[in-house]
């Protein structure tokens, strides 16, 4: 359910049995120091079917109880049977370890079904926020190419990206191209760079600046939990029902 982090999960007693297959690594990109993008196809397939902002369950061969991790997908479904992966690396996690040390080009992985709520509705004809930092904006990367490609966006949308600097900001060029095509809100927030000339600190004073006005909005969060516990709590307060906030953890 997440791309930001190794999700561990202790596996539910009840719920959904996952059938794994090999996925094929077609090349590795380094993002930053501390990310890699994956992009990923599944051999046996013409078409890996996903919707955006579902994840994928991966297990990996690790000496570990639980061996599963989840990531959120960060491409548009396109028809094809290729998607990619933003992994950010985990100081001592055995699944981010194996995915940057020992993962490359062939590779083979074992991968399910793509599965996931934490999509857009049918037509968005109600103003959207989307809320992230880090890696958390996989999803919603993946939400906004496919929204606005299929053309049921049809209301405002606005991303408030937090990240430490400026070479953190992960796919700035397509949301700097959606802001010119398709006129997204994009405000990368940046905490620990002086020189920069946008909006600076925690990502939270920003989003609760832009909707002091309390209008109408859904609002969408990826990220840590005490960055979605800090978020849930400042939309309460200003008056949004939990029903208005959409959660992706990531843990």
């Amino acid at each position: 359910m997440s791309s930001l982090v190794e999700n561990i999960q202790v596996e539910p007693r009840k719920g959904p049995k996952y059938s794994f297959f090999e996925v094929e690594v077609v090349r590795v990109i380094d993002a930053t120091p501390t990310v890699k993008l994956f992009d990923l196809r599944v051999p046996g397939r013409d078409v890996y079917h996903f919707k955006a902002g579902q994840f994928i369950q991966i297990d990996f061969p690790i000496p570990s109880k639980i061996t599963r991790r989840s990531y959120s997908i960060a491409s548009a479904p396109e028809g094809t049977n290729e998607f990619q992966l933003c992994v950010g690396r985990v100081p001592d996690g055995l699944a981010t370890r194996y995915l940057f040390e020992e993962v490359k080009p062939g590779s083979l992985l074992k991968g399910a079904d793509a599965i996931g709520h934490f999509v857009l509705p049918p037509v968005v004809d109600k103003e959207l926020c989307f809320i992230s930092t880090g890696v958390g904006i996989a999803p919603f990367r993946s939400m906004l190419l496919d929204g606005y490609q299929r053309g049921i966006i049809k209301a405002p949308v606005s991303l408030f990206f937090g990240n430490r600097h400026e070479s953190d900001i992960l796919y700035r060029d397509d949301f700097e191209k959606m802001r010119h095509e398709y006129g997204l809100h994009f405000y990368p927030v940046l905490s620990r760079q002086q020189d920069w000339h946008g909006p600076q600190g925690h990502v939270h004073v920003h989003y609760t600046k832009h909707y002091a006005d309390k209008r109408p909005a859904t609002f969408y969060l990826c990220g840590w939990r005490a960055m979605l516990d800090d978020a849930r709590a400042h939309l309460t307060e200003m008056g949004y029902d939990r029903k208005d906030v959409k959660i992706e953890l990531y843990d």
